[in-house]
């Protein structure tokens, strides 16, 4: 008898200890499904290690649209070369590295609501006086980072004012080195970078601007409702004045009237270039 209370006991004991850990569980908040971002985490400003954390503008933005969606944000850092060809095989769910949304991007793949904007430079050691226009780049060597629009804009000053080598690089840090040790004559860059490096290391100078400017944003595959998603969060985000302060947070003023970080499109942005 004594046996058999024993072993009703265990059992009583382990069913309330099992009744306990199921109902903890059910009032467990579920796990948040993760989202992998591609990032070239070299960026200035916008996407940047500062000791082991990344840190910047436009990773503030898409970690925080990506939260209020109900996602959890896992950065790939990745060069910007391979970033589309990854999107496509689905190695990661957004490609975010400060690209600009061009027509050609857009027939390959979904983009989200701009929240930011720029143009491209061509930048001179400020030392270096074979180079006072663009007619000087005849013979030289630009460096330029391979599959971006710097590349691009590279391609039309050769073909206005070349003939002149243009020589791709996979990252940012590597072109300046190669700039500053005079491998190459110049190179191509995004104005926002650009300003930065030289304000840091003051050595360079802006030789020109090119003349189009463009809306930076996040790119989906084709089809993922996971943009509409992320838009409806960023919009909220721009209403609420989240994304504004983010800006002025990184940049150091305001951004303008109207300018992509405070402007909710009503319909699908779609670019001129």
């Amino acid at each position: 008898m004594k046996k058999k209370l024993t072993m009703i006991l265990i059992a009583v004991m382990v069913f309330g200890a099992f009744s306990v850990s199921a109902q903890a569980a059910a009032e467990r908040e579920p796990e948040r499904p993760q989202i992998k971002v591609a990032s070239n985490v070299q960026i200035p400003l916008r996407i940047f290690f500062e000791g082991r954390q990344i840190k910047g503008y436009e990773y503030e933005v898409y970690s925080e649209a990506l939260n209020r969606a109900g996602y959890d944000t896992y950065v790939v850092d990745v060069a910007f070369a391979g970033i589309f060809a990854g999107l496509q095989a689905n190695k990661w769910d957004i490609a975010a590295s400060n690209i600009f949304i061009t027509k050609a991007r857009a027939e390959e793949m979904d983009y989200s609501d701009p929240y930011l904007e720029a143009n491209d430079v061509i930048i001179i050691r400020d030392d270096d006086d074979r180079i006072s226009s663009l007619e000087d780049l005849r013979g030289k060597v630009v460096g330029t980072e391979v599959g971006t629009t710097q590349a691009a804009y590279a391609a039309q000053l050769q073909a206005q004012y070349g003939p002149f080598e243009i020589r791709g690089f996979e990252d940012v840090e590597t072109q300046f080195m190669d700039l500053e040790a005079g491998r190459i004559d110049a190179l191509t860059l995004g104005h926002a970078t650009a300003v930065v490096y030289i304000q840091e290391r003051g050595m360079f100078e802006v030789l020109a601007h090119s003349d189009a400017d463009f809306m930076i944003g996040s790119f989906f595959r084709k089809g993922d409702p996971l943009r509409d998603e992320f838009n409806a969060a960023l919009n909220e985000m721009k209403a609420d004045g989240t994304v504004a302060a983010l800006y002025e947070k990184y940049f150091g003023y305001a951004p303008p009237e109207g300018s992509a970080p405070v402007k909710v499109w009503e319909e699908q942005y779609y670019p001129v270039n």
